[in-house]
């Protein structure tokens, strides 16, 4: 079975040709051009679409999948206010390519479709339960059960970036105080830790953060405490800790045990998953600490598209 999978970032839109006993057969990979304006965007997409094509084999395209920021009305076909996609209200992309393309065309939540190409391709091939987060601008998260992806109720289950852990605590972009996207998205990561790095002279960060804190990442502060930088380490184990306490919460309700970790973030590596091992074993309840099992992803950025492209299996 031939099948495209496209995933619409902000800057860029990846695609993939797969097949389900072969895997990948091509990619590509185009600007979104969403400053521009919503139809600057589609042609992209549609220019993505016949490219990945013209390289099928002479085989019948199994059809579409799509992998898009924000809420999705599956009903509808509807992509909802994306945050990285100004000019987007709610638009019916299920339509548009489906008239264009003359196929079945299925629309997934982003993170959604991260957690699929794990289970299909990655770090969930041998798991049919489990919850993925994505840690990068924001905190996303898709629950996988019974190999399938959980929707909730009205569609947008695994918004796990806006749990509480303080309500006193900082503002979040949703509007509410303390949600975990407000401690562990990139934004908040790293002003926490440029303020920690600023009054430490001694870390080797210290002059970058005081003088182009633009220009650092998770990165720069997990390459740093490698080298044995003590406030570097502290805030990467402190935000493990914060995660931990909200893996816990959701392993004590979900009964899920497997949490597959992924984004940019997540490649600020051991001190981080330290922390959430530390704090999730101390927090999930005793029936399910011998199970809980915490793993990095494996696909990196091309999660999204090989997940897209399996939401046609």
């Amino acid at each position: 079975m031939i099948s495209i999978g496209i995933d619409i970032g902000g800057t860029a839109i990846k695609g993939v040709l797969t097949d389900s006993d072969r895997g990948e057969l091509a990619r590509t990979q185009r600007p979104t051009l969403a400053a521009e304006s919503r139809d600057a965007t589609i042609t992209q997409l549609h220019a993505c679409i016949e490219e990945l094509s013209a390289q099928s084999p002479m085989q019948v395209l199994a059809g579409i999948g799509l992998g898009v920021p924000g809420a999705i009305d599956h009903a509808q076909g509807l992509v909802l206010h994306p945050p990285n996609l100004p000019d987007w209200d709610a638009v019916p992309l299920v339509d548009i390519l489906a008239r264009r393309w003359s196929v079945t065309v299925r629309l997934e939540n982003d993170a959604n479709c991260a957690a699929l190409g794990e289970r299909h391709y990655g770090a969930g091939k041998a798991h049919d339960h489990f919850v993925a987060l994505t840690l990068g601008t924001g905190v996303g998260g898709g629950i996988i059960v019974n190999g399938r992806i959980y929707h909730g109720q009205r569609g947008f289950a695994g918004e796990f970036g806006h749990i509480t852990l303080d309500p006193d605590g900082p503002v979040c972009n949703c509007g509410n105080r303390g949600c975990i996207e407000a401690y562990l998205g990139m934004q908040y990561l790293m002003r926490e830790a440029i303020a920690v790095l600023r009054k430490d002279t001694g870390s080797v960060l210290h002059i970058p953060a005081t003088e182009d804190a633009d220009h650092l990442t998770p990165k720069d502060l997990s390459e740093a405490a490698m080298r044995g930088d003590q406030s570097c380490k502290n805030i990467l184990h402190r935000a493990g800790l914060r995660l931990g306490i909200v893996i816990a919460s959701v392993a004590n309700l979900l009964d899920i045990t497997t949490f597959i970790i992924g984004g940019g973030i997540a490649g600020a590596g051991a001190p981080l998953f330290r922390g959430i091992e530390e704090s999730a074993r101390t927090r999930v309840l005793k029936v399910h600490r011998d199970s809980l099992t915490i793993l990095p992803a494996e696909l990196g950025n091309d999660a999204g598209m090989l997940g897209a492209a399996s939401l046609l299996r």
